[in-house]
């Protein structure tokens, strides 16, 4: 085999694209010429060890092949160089165009692959549901969300972070997948929620008098906006009830008053909790005030309620409106609260009798 023949496979070798046949026949040589085999493992070096392609520049390989021709040139073996020198230079640069080639391909994917990491972290996903609906969905790491009416709801393209973090305003019941190196985060005006895998319910919308947050398996904690430093945690049938104060902040300070409270859910089936009622599409009350009613009655009807009389807001009602139309579940209310209403198209007027 001429030097440049052995030249020419080496090249092909480190491009990988020599075919079962010339890398045999090059076996075959090195078993016959051992001197040739080091500069055969200085080829390989430049794929194999060293710097990895990904960083492995075109002016070093270029100066690693013309080191091995070198070493070539100086051997004490009695063959012709002349007539090699000019196919040899072609399979140098051969080679060299492989490893570029390579090395050029390494930092697109890499490139490509960082890019669209940053993609799918910035690209955000906002749902809004309207009022008269509800929505389910599916997020990226297989957490099951349903969203009640009036609710806004973003999340990434994909959870590449240290935590997921998902934004809510309004209700929404979640279904965590479990991961104990992610922590799954609710971000809410008032309050976050930090879970690892388990099933709670927050109810965050911006005109309700509280923010709530109602566990029922797992265990969450939750840090207040305005008091970051108090962790609240909460264990399964607990619920945590937040004063939602949206007074501006030029306003005078009142009494003090309680900010939080966290409630043990009653002893129920889990068809009874009236904080997930929603879900199924139910509202399900016990001495509540009628306004607090009324405000789940306008998103699950998709109506406006109009109290005429201000003395009702605070009357207290309890029932249960499921597959009700809106005019008999008025009706249900009426039977055990002594109002009237009218309704005049999606609004309804409420007035003592």
């Amino acid at each position: 085999m001429s030097k440049s023949r052995f030249i020419e496979l080496m090249a092909k070798s480190m491009g990988e694209c020599a075919s079962a046949e010339e890398l045999a026949e090059l076996d075959m040589f090195l078993e016959q010429f051992p001197n040739y085999k080091k500069t055969y493992e200085v080829t390989n070096a430049l794929k194999g060890s060293g710097a990895q392609p990904a960083e492995a520049k075109p002016e070093d390989i270029n100066g690693n092949l013309e080191e091995i021709w070198n070493r070539i040139k100086s051997s004490n073996e009695n063959m012709e160089v002349d007539i090699k020198v000019r196919p040899m230079f072609r399979w140098q640069w051969v080679a060299a165009a492989v490893l570029v080639l390579v090395t050029t391909g390494v930092l697109f994917y890499n490139r490509a692959a960082q890019q669209d990491t940053l993609t799918a972290e910035n690209i955000l996903h906002e749902i809004h549901v309207p009022y008269g609906k509800t929505e389910k969905l599916k997020l990226p790491d297989g957490t099951q969300v349903t969203l009640n009416a009036g609710s806004t709801f973003s999340y990434p393209e994909a959870f590449e972070k240290n935590t997921r973090d998902v934004s809510l305003t309004g209700e929404g019941f979640f279904e965590v997948t479990k991961n104990a190196r992610k922590p799954f985060l609710v971000h809410t005006a008032r309050l976050v929620v930090k879970v690892l895998g388990t099933v709670f319910n927050v109810k965050a919308y911006n005109n309700d008098k509280t923010v709530e947050t109602t566990l029922l398996k797992g265990k969450v904690q939750v840090e207040l906006k305005n008091n970051p430093e108090k962790k609240i945690i909460l264990l399964p049938n607990e619920k945590l009830i937040v004063v939602n104060n949206r007074e501006p902040k030029s306003a005078k300070p009142k009494e003090s008053k309680i900010e939080y409270q966290v409630t043990e859910l009653p002893d129920v089936r889990p068809d009874e909790v009236k904080e997930t009622a929603w879900v199924d599409n139910r509202i399900l009350f016990t001495n509540e005030m009628f306004e607090d009613v009324a405000a789940q009655i306008e998103r699950k009807y998709n109506v406006q309620v109009v109290f005429e009389d201000q003395a009702l807001r605070t009357e207290q009602i309890s029932g249960l409106l499921d597959k009700e139309s809106l005019q008999e579940a008025l009706g249900i209310i009426e039977m055990t609260t002594p109002f009237k209403f009218r309704v005049d198209g999606k609004t309804v007027f409420l007035a003592k009798k």
